[in-house]
């Protein structure tokens, strides 16, 4: 039996292997070809829209001003691929949603999964859509 006590929750969530903390690192999935999919695993090259947090506000850039100065707070309703998962923080990164460093790079910014919604599931792994089409009820 697993304990409800929210302190041992915590530490499990914590001292979990990278092999499961990455199947944790989950998302509503919009695909209009897998309808009856509710959430899917986020994986590098799936299409995700940042529909919540610092980036939901679409038509506007993050700035040096922001929500504490009455300014729109960034880049919400962006659509992008997944240009990295990071299991050991549960962050993932979104091509285009950058900040820049003090020497100038570019880098991008961790989003709590979330804070996303997958719009196109990436086609590359059979494994992974066989897995999905039967998740949705069957063959197509």
């Amino acid at each position: 039996m697993v304990s409800k006590s929210p302190n041992k929750q915590r530490k499990s969530a914590a001292k979990a292997p990278l092999h499961q903390r990455r199947k944790r690192i989950r998302a509503r999935c919009l695909d209009p070809n897998y309808a009856s999919v509710r959430s899917v695993t986020i994986r590098v090259g799936d299409e995700v829209e940042v529909r919540r947090g610092d980036f939901g506000h679409p038509n506007s850039l993050k700035g040096e001003k922001g929500k504490r100065h009455g300014e729109a707070r960034g880049k919400s309703g962006a659509r992008a691929r997944v240009a990295g998962v990071d299991t050991t923080s549960g962050r993932i990164y979104v091509e285009g949603i950058t900040h820049s460093k003090a020497d100038g790079k570019e880098e991008g910014i961790p989003i709590h999964p979330s804070n996303v919604a997958v719009v196109k599931i990436d086609d590359s792994d059979p494994i992974r859509l066989k897995d999905l089409q039967s998740r949705n009820g069957g063959d197509e």
